[in-house]
């Protein structure tokens, strides 16, 4: 699939800010500059530009230039974590087992969820996550595969989808719904829930730069999770 060059423009001068090139609060070439070193027009790499800095990856000063932002320790009302990572901080061991996992066309739904204009190839896993051997999250995740090639090859016994993804295209943000569901049989099975046990969804769509990276369904049971967060003034 042809990348549209503004996002080709966003996703080099991502790579020049994750690779420690163009450093934190460091002034990137001009836009004639950029245009030149890109082969592209004054407008197209505008249109980049002004896309990342809503994005908060980059700044503006005027008539002085365009600028690196720096990173924000917090910057989401609820915090984007690796569930190994919190699993092994309550003191107990983290497990998975993948369920499924295939490489498949997307349907029209999941074009508009992961803003594809054209298909392209999409991994869908779905992962049960364990809490000392016991179901704690069912996780079902579709991954444009054209952002992250290798996805479909890894090892997800070994590594979380959350931490291999956050490795290749860092969160830059990120669109979260809960709600409260009847589970089907085949999901309270697998997260050994008892009939008439509440269920959690939680589903998320993470960006990084100007590109939709995934979709993922999150499931618990409510007897067993507790959804908290904290909104900070800064």
């Amino acid at each position: 699939m042809q990348v549209p060059k503004y996002k080709e423009i966003s996703n080099f001068i991502i790579s020049k800010i994750n690779s420690g090139t163009w450093a934190e609060n460091e002034k990137l070439p001009s836009e004639n500059d950029l245009a030149e070193l890109l082969d592209s027009s004054r407008m197209t790499v505008r249109k980049s530009l002004e896309q990342l800095v809503a994005d908060g990856l980059l700044y503006r000063r005027p008539s002085v230039g365009t600028f690196v932002a720096p990173k924000k320790v917090q910057s989401s009302f609820l915090e984007i974590r690796n569930i190994a990572d919190e699993i092994k901080e309550r003191g107990h061991q983290h497990s998975s087992l993948v369920l499924s996992k295939v490489l498949m066309k997307p349907t029209d739904k999941l074009l508009e969820l992961l803003k594809l204009d054209t298909y392209v190839d999409v991994v869908r896993v779905v992962i049960l996550h364990q809490e000392d051997g016991k179901p704690f999250q069912l996780e079902e995740r579709y991954v444009n595969a054209e952002l992250v090639p290798d996805f479909f090859n890894q090892d997800f016994t070994q590594i979380t989808c959350n931490e291999y993804l956050s490795t290749q295209l860092p969160v830059t943000s990120a669109e979260i719904a809960i709600e409260a569901i009847t589970p089907p049989k085949i999901l309270k099975h697998q997260l050994g829930m008892n009939d008439g046990d509440p269920c959690l969804k939680l589903t998320r769509i993470t960006t990084s730069g100007s590109n939709t990276v995934s979709f993922a369904n999150l499931y618990h049971s409510g007897n067993a999770f507790k959804l908290t967060g904290k909104l900070v003034s800064v």
